[in-house]
């Protein structure tokens, strides 16, 4: 086993074991009748209630999800032809990796929390979405420092017809994809201590569905002008 994929899988445990904890921990404090919170307005009170079961299957879908994505990721190398391009670039990978496992423990354990309280009728506030939404930004503002480090695969970075048949194009795109979601995750970061109501929820978003877009629409401008894009062959089948 590559030895980044070993530290992935093992950071991976160590979140999930932490997520189970919080979970069983949760479901401890739950009352045994009654209904019980299973959604929340943005200030963290109650506007949906459940059954304990269904609080259960809620609060076991992301270790769930968490164990699915760390086991994709496990993978991908192997599977992706440019795989050893990934291994180069491993260091992205991997910190990529660890930063979306960290941000799924962390929000897990926001929710925990936001349920303990509802439970306790001291409702938690606006503190821990925002929490969670500037942990977010900040994974985002480290995936752009490393973008530009990527070397073209299938599986990991900005993966467009055009950056994947031409590795000027890669790189022109990676450096600008880098710094827009720097950007977009400080800006995210700030919005989330300023911003209030939907504009809270919906703003880090915004800046990153922009900083893609931008990327896209610039991986043909950048595979326009390279000096190596596939120009194809005259091969008929």
């Amino acid at each position: 086993m590559k030895p980044y994929i070993r530290t992935g899988l093992i950071w991976s445990a160590l979140m999930i074991a932490v997520m189970v904890a919080s979970t069983v921990w949760t479901l401890s404090a739950l009352p045994a009748e009654g209904p019980i919170p299973v959604h929340f307005s943005l200030d963290g009170t109650p506007n949906r209630y459940g059954t304990r079961l269904e609080v259960m299957l809620v609060f076991s879908f992301v270790p769930v999800i968490a164990a699915i994505v760390s086991a994709i990721l496990a993978v991908a190398p192997s599977l992706d032809p440019r795989g050893a391009n990934i291994d180069v670039g491993s260091k992205a990978y991997i910190a990529v990796w660890i930063g979306v496992m960290i941000v799924l423990t962390l929000a897990h354990i926001g929710a925990c929390m936001v349920l303990i309280n509802a439970i306790n009728g001291t409702p938690a506030g606006p503190g821990i979405v925002r929490g969670i939404i500037a942990g977010c930004a900040l994974l985002f503002v480290a995936m752009g420092n490393y973008l530009p480090k990527t070397r073209p695969s299938f599986m990991f970075g900005v993966r467009t017809p055009w950056t994947l048949s031409s590795d000027m194009a890669w790189e022109k795109t990676h450096r600008l994809a880098g710094r827009l979601f720097m950007i977009a995750g400080g800006l995210g970061f700030i919005g989330a201590f300023v911003m209030n109501g939907i504009w809270l929820a919906l703003q880090l978003s915004a800046l990153v569905f922009a900083a893609a877009i931008i990327s896209v629409v610039y991986s043909y401008f950048a595979w326009r002008g390279a000096d190596d894009h596939d120009e194809g062959t005259s091969l008929t089948v």
